[in-house]
């Protein structure tokens, strides 16, 4: 790797990484602004809306968020009418979030923005680029997981 500090370290495979969540993130809170919805608010919508009702502890498994994260983000889908909690009746310690009707239309109604946000964020490379690079990704998420502060837990 030659050139200068900065040259080197804005090329290096985690700041890249970086930079690309960024940019994703911006274009998806554009394509949604209407719905009002971030990344993790619609991925903790598709969990719910696939996996059905779940202990916090377990959708954030599910989802690759930490506690506080998912709490943070159940309570703002929670004063939108998009979830509800309860204490679980079997763990008096453990919060079970549910998916309201509202949340179910919200998540179907924002599909379209969602795809619209892949596609835009994908849109410098060609079909071929993009699954080479999809499977790339996943395959960097998949074996490097049990590295994660925060490992996803495949549901079942």
């Amino acid at each position: 790797m030659t050139g200068s500090p900065l040259t080197k370290a804005n090329s290096l495979p985690g700041n890249l990484l970086r930079r690309c969540h960024q940019i994703s993130v911006a274009i998806f809170l554009r394509k949604c602004e209407e719905y009002n919805l971030t990344q993790l608010q619609y991925v903790v919508l598709a969990a719910l809306d696939e996996q059905g009702p779940l202990d916090q502890i377990t959708l954030g498994g599910f989802t690759a968020l930490d506690r506080n994260t998912v709490a943070v983000v159940v309570r703002k889908l929670e004063e939108r009418g998009l979830v509800t909690r309860q204490r679980n009746p079997e763990d008096r310690r453990s919060m079970v979030v549910t998916l309201t009707d509202s949340g179910e239309r919200l998540r179907q109604d924002a599909e379209t923005a969602v795809i619209a946000a892949q596609d835009e964020i994908l849109a410098p490379l060609d079909d071929d680029e993009r699954q080479q690079l999809c499977r790339l990704l996943q395959r960097l998420a998949d074996e490097n997981n049990a590295l994660s502060r925060v490992p996803i837990r495949r549901a079942i």
